[in-house]
């Protein structure tokens, strides 16, 4: 019974690492706007949001389900919320790139830099398309990708 008791222990005491939040079209819409724009409310999110425009209604439960993930913060203005991201583009991509480690890498690092290499060729076709790089890393692709074709 002692060794459950440390077993459970253990379990509960070990920090869990966050997983990537699944977001759907029109959240992933919002939190670019937030991004890009800063904190606004659900009208002014909703008027900077692409056509065709959701009601407003939809607009203020899809805030409210980012809010629920914990993705945005938001601050009581006379009637109405303000939003903000309080999660970063650059954080959220970081998780998905661990799901994505953890599920296909099977902790060996060097598929995951391969495919991504493979994507970023599909992606930008002339050597001049492609974005600038340090020399460094552009040397630690090149053998990931030499690696790969052996």
């Amino acid at each position: 019974m002692k060794s459950i008791h440390l077993g459970l222990r253990q379990l509960i005491n070990k920090p869990l690492k966050p997983r990537a939040p699944i977001l759907g079209e029109r959240e992933l819409e919002v939190m670019k706007i937030l991004w890009r724009e800063g904190a606004h409310s659900a009208q002014e999110v909703l008027r900077l949001s692409e056509e065709p425009r959701p009601s407003l209604s939809t607009m203020q439960s899809t805030l409210e389900r980012l809010h629920r993930k914990q993705l945005l913060s938001r601050q009581k203005i006379g009637r109405s919320y303000r939003y903000r991201a309080c999660v970063s583009r650059s954080a959220i991509i970081g998780q998905l790139i661990g799901d994505i480690a953890k599920q296909f890498g099977e902790g060996d690092i060097a598929p995951m830099i391969s495919g991504f290499i493979s994507y970023m060729d599909q992606e930008s076709g002339s050597e001049a398309d492609k974005p600038a790089l340090p020399k460094s890393v552009r040397n630690a692709m090149q053998a990931f990708s030499e690696t790969d074709n052996d």
